[in-house]
C-alpha cells in the first residue's frame, strides 16, 4: 500500500501521523488534570462570598445568644477574608470576635 506511494505522500502521511498522536496525547493530559482536578473539588475555595456568607450565618448565631457558635463562625469568615486579602473583612470580623470577648454586662 505504501509502496505505490510518492515521497511528498509519504511525508504527508507521516506529518498526519504525527498530529493524530500528539492530539491524543494532548487529550489524554487534560482529561488526566481534569480527572484531579474534580478530585480537589472537596476542598473549599476562599470568595468573598462563602466569607459573608459565614459572617451572615456568625451574626444569625449571634442574635441568638450562641455566642460559642458565633465565634467559630466569624474565626472562619476572618480565615476566608485573610485568604483572598480583603483587609476590610479581616477588621470587621477582628471587631466581631473582639466585641464577643468583651461584653458589656452592666453592673446593678
Amino acid at each position: 500500500m505504501f509502496n505505490n506511494l510518492t515521497k511528498k505522500q509519504k511525508i504527508i502521511y507521516i506529518a498526519v501521523a504525527i498530529v493524530i498522536v500528539a492530539a491524543i496525547t494532548v487529550g489524554a493530559i487534560f482529561a488526566f488534570k481534569s480527572i484531579n482536578s474534580n478530585s480537589n473539588s472537596n476542598k473549599v475555595t476562599p470568595t468573598a462570598e462563602t466569607a459573608t456568607s459565614l459572617k451572615d450565618q456568625g451574626v444569625a448565631a449571634e442574635k441568638t445568644n450562641s455566642t460559642d457558635e458565633a465565634k467559630r463562625l466569624f474565626q472562619e469568615a476572618k480565615q476566608q477574608y485573610e485568604a483572598i486579602g480583603d483587609t476590610n473583612g479581616v477588621v470587621d470580623m477582628n471587631a466581631k470576635l473582639y466585641l464577643i470577648e468583651h461584653q458589656y454586662t452592666p453592673s446593678p
